[in-house]
């Protein structure tokens, strides 16, 4: 039984279990620290709170149903996989992926992505969260060589010269992609939190990993922009990308941007498994 302390930050009193405690040591980017409360920091909602998502999926049972817990927008899993009774998803790396419902963005200027997740190996843009649509429409039939052209996504590893955990975001594919990237490449065998924040008022996206911001960035489109046909975790929009192998314990969708120290009491807390 975890030992819960009350902590005072952020405004707020927070409940954390003793040993889920575990920030990023180092991070890299534009930005601060971790709980500074700044949110990207951009974000619009305090600490005070930590608000309902719209959109929670733990992974609980059994069969290929990924419930959705508040919004009633269930998923289908693909590939072969299958919850594994113990409140996880593990996907194989090969074909495995989630289907999650068209529109989970639709009507918000603002939204909080947060996972929680353990990567499995695996080479360069995996997908954690692929939010959005290919040049092949909606649902692709693999090996047609579709690309992205509207996409919120988020990868634990990149080819880019910081190879870590990034987000990827574009209204206009390639060209008008706005990207973070991060040193860590989450290659520990640990779970992990990853969050992001598109905060439509303060026209910034901005990039968590364990509670501390990891880099934010302008962005001149609005979330509008982006058309999320295909919402899937463990597939990108790219064909070409590798599929994910991995567990994913907890995923939320927020329709606020939080701020840094809310998302840091999330990773305090830690998912909600049984």
């Amino acid at each position: 039984m975890a030992l819960l302390l009350g902590l005072s930050g952020c405004g707020a009193d927070v409940e954390i279990a003793v040993g889920r405690m575990n920030p990023a040591s180092a991070v890299s980017g534009s930005g601060g620290e971790a709980g500074s409360g700044s949110g990207g920091e951009g974000g619009t909602t305090s600490c005070d709170v930590l608000p309902s998502p719209i959109h929670r999926y733990t992974f609980d049972g059994a069969g290929d149903v990924v419930a959705d817990l508040i919004g009633g927008a269930d998923g289908v899993i693909l590939g072969g996989a299958s919850l594994d009774g113990g409140g996880g998803l593990t996907l194989d790396g090969e074909d495995d992926y989630v289907d999650l419902p068209a529109g989970l963005l639709a009507g918000l200027s603002d939204v909080t992505v947060m996972g929680w997740v353990v990567r499995d190996g695996g080479g360069a843009y995996l997908r954690i969260v692929d939010f959005g649509i290919s040049s092949r429409g909606e649902d692709p039939v693999e090996g047609e060589g579709g690309v992205g052209t509207s996409y919120l996504a988020i990868t634990p590893s990149t080819g880019a010269d910081v190879r870590g955990v990034s987000v990827l975001a574009s209204d206009s594919g390639v060209t008008g992609e706005v990207a973070i990237h991060a040193e860590p490449t989450l290659d520990d065998g640990e779970v992990h939190q990853v969050a992001v924040v598109f905060d439509g008022a303060g026209a910034t996206l901005a990039l968590y990993l364990d509670g501390a911001l990891l880099g934010s960035d302008s962005v001149g489109f609005p979330l509008s922009g982006i058309q999320d046909v295909n919402n899937w975790l463990g597939r990108s929009q790219f064909d070409a990308d590798p599929y994910l192998g991995g567990r994913y314990d907890e995923l939320r969708i927020y329709s606020e941007a939080l701020v840094g120290c809310a998302i840091e009491a999330a990773w305090n807390a830690g998912p909600d498994r049984p």
